[in-house]
């Protein structure tokens, strides 16, 4: 079984499903398939680092956002961190602050800083967040298809039998796609850390 494009998730669901009569569904079991996904997963091929400059309190994500990992602020060629806080602690500790930013927080679907830039006062940063997995309804392939063709195959045939109403099916694809995801997000932490070398006398 070879999946790396959309071309033959697609060729895949339907022969896993024994079904020839759902070509027409594809596109919206692959939009809700990537809904579950994008709620799921998390590793990192779906991470994005992206330089911004800030000119007020209030920033807007990019269209592809999902989730924030950090935000780093540029000060003297040093890349300084800074806290996250809920919008209640941001503004009870910076409301009337001025200088560097020093806190952020997700607020009314943007991202706001304290104490606030200004245009007179920009402040280069990097906002270091997951990104939406590019649809394949556009795109031929992505790298989570290339790289965990089971996961997009097992969440493709959840919305199948979601529509077909195959409780039985259901259960069984549920639990490939669950153990998939498990297993996916595990490797991506793993990953993130260099163990030190043993030094073999």
């Amino acid at each position: 079984m070879s999946i790396s494009t959309y071309t033959e998730l697609k060729t895949e669901v339907a022969d896993f499903a024994h079904r020839t009569d759902l070509t027409a569904k594809m596109d919206t079991f692959c939009i809700l398939a990537e809904a579950v996904i994008n709620k799921d997963l998390r590793t990192i091929d779906m991470e994005k680092r992206l330089a911004v400059t800030f000119d007020d309190a209030f920033y807007d994500f990019p269209s592809d956002y999902l989730e924030i990992r950090a935000i780093h602020l540029e000060d003297s060629g040093a890349r300084v961190p800074i806290k996250s806080y809920s919008p209640q602690q941001l503004d009870a500790l910076y409301s009337r602050a001025t200088g560097t930013a020093a806190g952020f927080s997700i607020h009314g679907g943007q991202l706001e800083l304290r104490p606030a830039p200004s245009v007179s006062s920009t402040v280069d940063g990097e906002i270091s967040y997951y990104a939406r997995v590019p649809t394949l309804t556009t795109n031929a392939t992505n790298d989570i298809l290339t790289k965990f063709p089971l996961i997009y195959l097992s969440t493709m045939m959840l919305q199948v039998y979601l529509y077909l109403q195959d409780d039985e099916e259901l259960k069984k694809w549920s639990e490939v796609y669950n153990s998939q995801i498990k297993q996916a997000n595990k490797s991506a932490q793993s990953g993130r850390y260099v163990l030190p070398q043993v030094q073999v006398a």
